[in-house]
């Protein structure tokens, strides 16, 4: 981990002043380029509608279906984040990175309109993606901190792409009232493909052994539209038609909490 400035900073914990400036980090030896990185940890929707059913158009054939907006916090449970990959030191200071990420979203049941005298109710499926992102990784002076003995703060901007599977309505019912006999059990509402993806993270890492830290990091994440499914929706006058338009959801924004581990050659 290093200073940069002709410093240097070692897993001991010790500083010196080197006669090089890409003499850094591991043993006094020269500068560690490349690395491996990986972490896990927990992700939440913060921004973003998975029903918008604010969107869609009255229904002809039933005009009393009234349809509601869906936020993903509470379509999704609380998902996970995987992620491998490796980084390059452009100085002691700053490192390029490259890693394939992953993610789940579990769906909860929630309600999504009426119909008639009765409550719609029904469950996204799952929210899965994987993808590559790059970024670029700046550290500050590490800090001095009980325990740790010491911590080093970074801040990283990334951006990439992620595959999205397809997305259904599924365990349509109807609570409260009679049901409809030409309400469907399930909906394509989303299609399966590619969507551009951005963070901006704030972390910290501490010296675990010589070559090895450890650190954790949150921040704020984006995650492109994707493309409405009218598979169902989108047929002239069929029963699913009136919910058209309850599946044009926007942008995805959610907030991970990850532990990370990063090994230096």
């Amino acid at each position: 981990m290093g200073l940069g400035s002709g410093q240097s900073y070692n897993a001991g914990n010790t500083y010196s002043q080197n006669t090089s400036n890409d003499e850094c980090c591991v043993g006094g030896k020269t500068l560690s380029r490349w690395n491996i990185e990986s972490g896990i940890g927990a992700e939440t929707f913060v921004g973003g509608n998975a029903i918008s059913g604010s969107k869609a158009a009255p229904g002809f054939i039933n005009p009393t279906t009234t349809l509601q907006d869906v936020k993903l916090s509470d379509a999704y449970a609380v998902g996970y984040r995987a992620e491998l990959g490796g980084s390059y030191a452009l100085n002691p200071n700053r490192k390029l990175t490259l890693q394939g990420v992953y993610s789940q979203f579990d769906g909860n049941e929630v309600t999504w309109g009426t119909q008639d005298a009765a409550t719609l109710r029904g469950t996204l499926s799952d929210f899965k993606s994987y993808g590559i992102e790059a970024g670029i990784r700046q550290y500050v002076l590490p800090k001095r901190f009980p325990i740790l003995k010491s911590v080093r703060p970074y801040i990283e901007g990334k951006a990439g792409v992620a595959y999205v599977d397809a997305i259904r309505l599924e365990g349509i019912n109807e609570v409260g009232g009679p049901a409809n006999p030409g309400t469907p059990t399930s909906l394509a509402f989303y299609e399966a493909g590619w969507v551009p993806t951005a963070a901006g993270l704030i972390g910290v890492e501490t010296p675990v052994f010589n070559r090895f830290t450890m650190g954790i990091e949150t921040g704020i994440r984006y995650s492109g539209v994707q493309k409405t499914d009218r598979t169902d929706t989108g047929v002239p006058g069929a029963f699913s038609s009136r919910y058209n338009g309850a599946n044009n959801g926007g942008d995805r924004w959610s907030v991970p909490l990850t532990i990370r581990g990063r090994y230096r050659f």
